[in-house]
C-alpha cells in the first residue's frame, strides 16, 4: 500500500511540474493511472505478494501513456492560429492566442479592399513564440480574402495589392 501512495504522489508531483499540461493531458494523466493500476492489480491475481509492485508499476505506465493519449484530444496550435486569423479578418480587430507553451496573435494591417476577382480581402500579420519568449519569434504577413461560399482563403503573398 505504501508503495502504491509513493507512486501515486510521485505521479501527482510530476505532472504538476510539467510545462504548461493542457486539460486533455490532466486527464489523460488521470485515467491513465487509474486504469494502469487496475491492470497491474490484475496481472497480479496469481501472485498476490507481487500486487504491490505491479499496481504502483501499471499505474506510473498507465499515467505516461494517458498523458501522450490526451494531449492528441486538445486543439493543436495551428488551429487556434487558424481560427484567430479567420476572426481577425471578419472583425478586423487583433486576436490572440495560448496553448501547449505557446502564445501568438493576428493583426489586421491597414484598411479591406476589393481583389480583381471580387473577393473582399484584409492584409494580417500573424505572430507566434514560445510562452515567455520575446514577442514576435516568428512572425509573416499574410492576405486574407473570403470566398463567394462564406469561408476564407489565406493568401501569401498578395494576390492583387490594395486599390487606392
Amino acid at each position: 500500500m505504501r508503495k502504491t501512495a509513493f507512486a501515486l504522489c510521485t505521479l501527482a508531483v510530476l505532472v504538476a511540474c510539467a510545462e504548461n499540461p493542457t486539460e486533455g493531458q490532466v486527464w489523460g494523466t488521470g485515467a491513465g493511472a487509474v486504469i494502469g493500476g487496475g491492470i497491474g492489480r490484475a496481472a497480479a491475481l496469481g501472485a498476490p505478494h507481487l500486487a504491490s509492485t505491479f499496481t504502483p508499476v501499471g499505474a506510473v505506465a498507465g499515467a505516461a501513456a494517458g498523458y501522450v493519449i490526451g494531449g492528441w484530444f486538445d486543439p493543436h496550435a495551428n488551429r487556434l492560429w487558424s481560427a484567430a486569423t479567420i476572426e481577425a479578418a471578419e472583425t478586423g480587430k487583433d486576436v490572440r492566442w495560448a496553448e501547449r507553451g505557446l502564445e501568438g496573435a493576428v493583426t489586421p494591417q491597414g484598411k479591406d479592399w476589393t481583389d480583381g476577382g471580387g473577393r473582399w480581402c484584409r492584409r494580417l500579420t500573424q505572430t507566434a513564440q514560445r510562452t515567455g519568449e520575446p514577442a514576435g519569434a516568428y512572425s509573416r504577413d499574410v492576405v486574407a480574402c473570403r470566398l463567394q461560399e462564406a469561408t476564407w482563403e489565406v493568401v501569401t503573398p498578395a494576390e492583387d495589392e490594395p486599390k487606392s
